[in-house]
């Protein structure tokens, strides 16, 4: 009777019972510190959140001072529907776009010309976009995709200043 161990001594010629948890303890330190350092290094950079912020800032500010210089351009009307919710939705929005005085007969033009080009563009971007951008209360997500598909389809950057979405109506199940 004395050869077997009492229920606190460890084991004959093994380990002790707390071993296991020694263990679990040591790999959930090391998990937490793998998680804190895929957390600072995932997570964006307050600077560059700052400096992206002023940018932009600035940028507004640029075209308040310049609206004088700018005039409005209508692109199009459409009527695209989105399913990406899984319900259907339909959008009836009317684009314009902001140019400088200078580029607006330029800019009539392009439009005129690449009609179908711009409807088929406003229309990829609304049918992929996510509901929550649908609901934006100033649809800048919706104006930044229109504006670089702008900036595309007239293969100029600097001719589209800003992208006006003058109405916005959605319809259906999903709204």
């Amino acid at each position: 009777m004395a050869d077997e161990p009492t229920p606190l001594s460890p084991k004959r010629g093994g380990r002790s019972r707390f071993m296991p948890m020694v263990i679990v303890a040591a790999l959930m330190i090391g998990e937490g510190i793998a998680i804190y350092y895929l957390a600072n290094l995932l997570s964006p950079d307050p600077a560059s959140a700052t400096a992206a912020a002023l940018d932009a800032a600035a940028r507004e500010n640029e075209i308040e001072r310049n609206q004088g210089d700018l005039a409005e351009v209508d692109i199009a009307d459409c009527r695209p529907t989105n399913k990406m919710s899984g319900k259907l939705i339909t959008v009836k929005l009317h684009v314009s776009a902001l140019v400088r005085r200078g580029d607006v007969e330029r800019a009539t033009r392009l439009v005129a010309e690449r009609e179908g080009r711009l409807r088929d563009r406003i229309n990829f971007v609304i049918r992929s976009i996510e509901i929550k951008h649908l609901n934006e209360p100033d649809l800048q997500t919706i104006k930044r995709l229109l504006k670089k598909e702008f900036d595309h389809v007239f293969d100029d950057a600097t001719l589209v200043r800003e992208v006006l979405i003058t109405e916005f109506q959605q319809s259906g199940s999903g709204v």
